[in-house]
């Protein structure tokens, strides 16, 4: 079952849910709730002409591969950063989440967004039941546009979802509680 905005509320309200800082109302739709736009991203550049990095998909960790070729940015209030077409970067959302143990959410991005070829969340958009952090996303561009990203932006909705039974056993990612 996917929550309304009414259960979102009541599970926030009652501390089931924990989104930090608080959703104002405004964030809210009928059956979501927008996160924003973080300050912190891990800016990848293309190699020079020639050159070229390999990853092998299986064995490579995400995280180590981003430290290694990313180049860490915050943006400060007021600024933002310039995504070109056919760029990619990580970003993050401005709110942490905490899902309870019976609940589950799914990242989409925002339709408004995607209209000027902005994708926010490349594949595997479930938050599990259990996570605790801000939630990565994988930003690219693949429109015409030079895109300004500003943190604080509405950048993507969270969809909760009930599970049918509580998950068993406590959620074991590499991916918990990640702050950026």
């Amino acid at each position: 079952m996917i929550y309304s905005d009414r259960n979102i509320a009541d599970a926030l309200e009652s501390g089931l849910l924990v989104i930090d800082p608080p959703p104002r109302r405004d964030l809210f739709d009928t059956s979501a709730v927008d996160l924003r736009l973080g300050r912190r991203f891990s800016v990848f550049e293309p190699p020079l002409a020639g050159a070229g990095v390999f990853v092998n998909i299986g064995q490579a960790n995400p995280e180590a591969v981003a430290a290694r070729y990313g180049t860490p940015r915050e943006i400060p209030d007021g600024e933002y950063l310039e995504l070109k077409p056919g760029a990619f970067v990580l970003g993050s959302t401005l709110e942490r989440v905490a899902m309870p143990r019976h609940l589950a959410a799914r990242v989409e991005g925002k339709s408004s967004l995607a209209r000027f070829g902005l994708s926010i969340h490349q594949s595997a958009p479930t938050i599990h039941a259990d996570f605790r952090g801000s939630i990565r996303l994988e930003i690219s561009n693949v429109g015409p546009f030079v895109c300004r990203l500003t943190p604080g932006t509405r950048i993507c909705q969270l969809i909760i979802e009930e599970l049918k039974d509580p998950a068993s056993e406590p959620l074991h990612s590499r991916f918990q509680e990640q702050t950026f």
